[in-house]
């Protein structure tokens, strides 16, 4: 007999903004995200998962994407973060207006699954 596991979807997950600078051991942090604010992230959890996540975070971070250009422009590594426990099988979707806005603000958006017992 043959079976087939999905898990579903990632758990546990928060999106945010993610600025560094690859040179800069010991900057202050008010100094990598000069004119932003200190925290653009979601961790709350939503009904939509990781898609209604990310249009909360783009809420926040729209209104910035003057300073995250200049930031990239200057250096720094700018990323959207899509954290979260992950299984066999487990998979999150987006729907065409979240991938059209943040591919509007031309930075990448990545996936960090952790696969740790939980």
């Amino acid at each position: 007999m043959w079976l087939s596991y999905e898990e579903g979807d990632w758990v546990e997950t928060a999106v945010q903004l993610a600025v560094r600078k690859p040179d800069v051991t010991s900057s202050p942090a008010s100094e990598v995200t000069q004119g932003l604010p200190a925290s653009l992230a979601v961790y709350e959890r939503c009904p939509g998962g990781v898609n209604e996540q990310l249009l909360k975070l783009l809420e926040q971070i729209e209104p910035y994407s003057a300073e995250i250009s200049t930031l990239v422009a200057q250096g720094y590594e700018v990323s959207i973060r899509v954290t979260g426990f992950v299984g066999n099988g487990s998979s999150f979707s987006l729907t065409p207006d979240v991938i059209a806005r943040v591919a509007a603000l031309n930075v990448p958006l990545t996936a960090h699954p952790s696969t740790s017992d939980r």
